[in-house]
């Protein structure tokens, strides 16, 4: 490696610390018990609920279509999947909007700007399942179909064939999608501030209001708020890859107990 690519290196590298180490600094002094309000608590239960529900539902199709197609061979789906991803998540939400603003026949159910948020989940997941396919499918290219054809002879339902032989190989690139969507989801802007409602609102955009707004009042607050979620899912992965270190060694050794 040159020196220049190792410099460029430890700079990128350097640049979720520097970030951390800035929200440390701004909330020294801060008065944490400021954060137990209900606009800060209802906007925790709806992010972790539109967060779960999304990166859930992104798993299990991204993951069944990446099956499909492995699978069935289907090229021309591999083809149409990758188009979501070209387009911005602004624009997207902008798209599910004009669907879904009052012309949908669910009044109050499924439209835009609705208590539920159920069109902010649909559009994650129209965004999302297209990275958890091409985190997927990669997998499945390289799987062994020995494992397959050895269930198969067994004779086992089609539910343990996968338990076996499919999804032990899953879990590293699931568990990497997981965490990835997350920590996007939980703390983006664009999508919940156009499809969502005032209140509660999501973290993102709670944290974005509080810190434009008010000359700067409550700007400590998003940083507390920040550095409390950057804490978090730093501790969600690292604890996820302890847990499950030892299965991912054995599995990429080609070696399963």
């Amino acid at each position: 490696m040159s020196r220049s690519s190792l410099w460029l290196s430890l700079f990128v590298l350097a640049l979720p610390f520097t970030g951390v180490a800035f929200l440390i600094y701004e909330t020294i002094g801060f008065d944490w018990s400021e954060l137990n309000d209900a606009a800060w608590r209802a906007s925790l239960a709806v992010t972790l609920y539109v967060t779960v529900v999304s990166t859930v539902l992104s798993l299990v199709i991204g993951t069944w279509l990446a099956r499909s197609v492995y699978r069935h061979r289907s090229t021309w789906l591999a083809s149409l999947l990758r188009w979501p991803m070209f387009i911005p998540h602004v624009a997207a939400a902008y798209l599910f909007y004009l669907l879904f603003s009052g012309v949908f026949p669910f009044y109050g159910l499924i439209e835009a700007n609705e208590r539920h948020h159920l069109v902010v989940i649909f559009t994650y997941v129209w965004k999302e399942v297209p990275f958890v396919f091409l985190m997927v499918i990669g997998t499945y290219a390289q799987l062994n179909r020995g494992y397959l054809d050895m269930a198969k002879t067994l004779q086992l339902t089609p539910f343990k064939q996968f338990k076996v032989a499919e999804w032990p190989f899953l879990v590293k690139p699931l568990l990497d999608s997981f965490w990835v969507l997350v920590a996007f989801i939980s703390f983006a802007y664009e999508v919940p501030a156009l499809l969502g409602v005032t209140f509660p609102e999501l973290l993102g955009v709670l944290a974005y209001e509080r810190l434009t707004t008010g000359l700067f009042l409550n700007a400590y607050e998003s940083y507390a708020v920040a550095l409390i979620w950057t804490l978090f899912i730093f501790i969600g992965v690292i604890s996820s890859y302890a847990v499950t270190a030892k299965r991912r060694r054995r599995i990429e050794r080609g070696v399963r107990r």
